[in-house]
C-alpha cells in the first residue's frame, strides 16, 4: 500500500508490472497511480510491503505458494509538479492573465506588477479576481483594447488537465468533453441568458468588470479588462479535484476597437439539411459527428480573427474558510452550505413536528381531567340531598380546583 503524508486523502490504484520468476529474492516493478489530481505531487511517501517466504527447497511454480510475513516500511521522496501546459503564443495574442484575490490589485494600472499575488490560493467565501491585459513589455500603450467575451470554468475527471491544443483536439474548457467532470459558461458578453448562474445551488455570481460598477478604474484602461466570480461553488467537488478557468477575449486596435456587445456565440449552433423525404432523424446524427470535429467556438480564435484565449489553474485554500456572524446573512445573500444544506431544513421540519405532536398530546390529555372534573363536581353538588343530614359537607383535603392539576 502507498500513503501520501502531504495529501492524507490522497488514495492510489496500485499495479504490479512484472516480477522475476524466483523465489530468491525476485525483483519487481510497480506502478502506483493517483486516483485524484494535484497540482503538486511533491512530499515523502509511505510504502509498505508485505513480504511471503517459502522454503528453500521449494521450487517456483504458479500459483505462488508462500507465507506472508510482517509488512515492510519506508519512505520515497518524491519531487515533480504537474501544471497545465502553456497555451500557445498564437492563441494567447501577447496577452497575459492574471488571478488576484485583492481588488484594489484587480483595479490597479498594472504598471508594477502583480509579482507573487497572481499565485496566491483562494480560501472559501473568497472572490477570484481575473484580469487579462496586453504584455506590457510590448509597449503597445493604450493603441490597444482588449475586451472579454466568454468565461468558462472547468474540472478534469481521472487526473485529466484541461489543455488547449486545437491540432491535438484538446480544447480546454470550451467543448464538452469525457475528460471534463464539470464545465460551466459563467460569462457570456453576448449572450448572458445562456450563462450557469449556480453550481450545486450556490451561485457563481460572475461579473465582467464592464458591468460592475466598482470597476470603473479597469474599464478605463484600453489594454485591460476583467471579471470577477465567487469561489464557494468551487468547494464542493472532492478533495484532489481541480479547477481551471479559460477565458476568450479580442484584442484590437484602437481604430477597430468595439467595446460593446461583440459577436454572438455560435458555440452551440449546429446546422443540418433535411433533405426533402428524409427523417429528421438524420438531425441527431449529424450532430453527433459536429460535436467530435472541432467545434464552432474555435474556429474563430486566432491572430488573423483579433481574438486569443488563455487558460489558467485555480489554487484553492481548504485549510481556511470565511466566518459569517451567526445569524446575519452575507452580503451576498449565499449561506453556507451547513446553513443551507437539506439536512438543517429536515432538521428544523421534525423540531417544529415535535412541538406539535407535543401541544396535541397535551390537549388530549386535558380533556379527559377537564370531564373528569367536571362529573365529579357535580356529584359533589347533588350528595347532600340524599343524605338528609346537617352536618355540612367537608371538601376532601387531596383534590384542589385550580388548573394546576392538568
Amino acid at each position: 500500500m502507498i500513503m501520501s503524508a502531504d495529501h492524507p486523502g490522497l488514495t492510489f490504484s496500485l499495479r504490479l508490472i512484472r516480477s522475476e520468476p524466483t523465489y530468491n529474492q525476485p525483483v519487481q516493478q510497480w506502478s502506483f497511480v493517483s486516483d485524484l489530481a494535484v497540482r503538486d505531487y511533491s512530499g515523502t511517501y509511505t510504502v509498505k510491503l508485505l513480504p511471503c517466504t517459502t522454503p528453500s527447497h521449494q521450487e517456483y511454480r504458479l500459483p505462488v505458494i508462500c507465507n506472508p510475513r510482517e509488512p515492510v516500511t519506508f519512505d520515497l521522496d518524491i519531487r515533480f509538479q504537474q501544471v497545465s501546459d502553456p497555451v500557445a503564443a498564437e492563441f494567447s495574442l501577447n496577452t497575459q492573465m492574471y488571478l488576484l484575490a485583492k481588488k484594489s490589485l484587480w483595479l490597479s494600472d498594472g504598471s508594477m506588477g502583480f509579482g507573487q499575488e497572481s499565485d496566491v490560493a483562494f480560501a472559501e467565501g473568497d472572490i477570484i479576481y481575473g484580469r487579462v491585459m496586453v504584455d506590457p513589455v510590448q509597449n503597445l500603450g493604450a493603441s490597444f483594447y482588449c475586451s472579454i467575451e466568454k468565461v468558462f470554468l472547468c474540472t478534469g475527471a481521472d487526473g485529466y488537465v484541461p489543455k488547449y491544443s486545437p491540432t491535438n483536439a484538446e480544447y480546454g474548457c470550451l467543448a464538452d468533453s469525457p475528460s471534463l467532470l464539470y464545465r460551466f459558461k459563467i460569462v457570456d458578453k453576448a449572450q448572458p441568458e445562456t450563462q450557469a448562474t449556480s453550481f450545486g445551488n450556490i451561485l457563481f455570481n460572475a461579473k465582467l468588470a464592464v458591468d460592475d460598477p466598482e470597476a470603473l478604474l479597469l474599464v478605463n484602461q484600453p489594454g485591460s479588462d476583467g471579471f470577477k466570480v465567487d469561489s464557494t461553488p468551487l468547494f464542493q467537488v472532492a478533495l484532489g479535484r481541480e479547477w481551471y478557468i479559460h477565458t476568450i477575449y479580442t484584442v484590437r486596435s484602437k481604430d477597430n476597437a468595439n467595446r460593446g456587445i461583440g459577436k454572438r456565440s455560435v458555440e452551440d449552433q449546429y446546422h443540418s439539411l433535411v433533405g426533402q423525404g428524409k427523417p429528421q432523424a438524420n438531425t441527431k446524427n449529424r450532430k453527433r459527428r459536429e460535436m467530435r470535429s472541432t467545434p464552432p467556438l474555435v474556429w474563430e480564435i486566432g491572430a488573423e480573427n483579433n481574438r486569443g484565449t488563455n487558460i489558467q489553474h485555480i489554487a484553492l485554500d481548504r485549510t481556511k474558510r470565511k466566518q459569517i456572524p451567526q445569524g446575519r446573512v452575507p452580503p451576498d445573500g449565499i449561506l453556507p452550505r451547513e446553513l443551507n444544506s437539506p439536512s438543517s431544513e429536515v432538521s428544523l421540519v421534525m423540531i417544529v413536528g415535535g412541538i406539535a405532536v407535543g401541544l396535541l398530546t397535551l390537549c388530549l390529555t386535558a380533556i379527559p381531567v377537564m370531564m373528569c372534573k367536571s362529573k365529579k363536581s357535580t356529584r359533589r353538588k347533588d350528595a347532600p340531598k340524599g343524605l338528609g343530614s346537617s352536618r355540612p359537607m367537608m371538601p376532601p383535603q387531596s383534590h384542589h380546583s385550580d388548573s394546576s392539576e392538568v
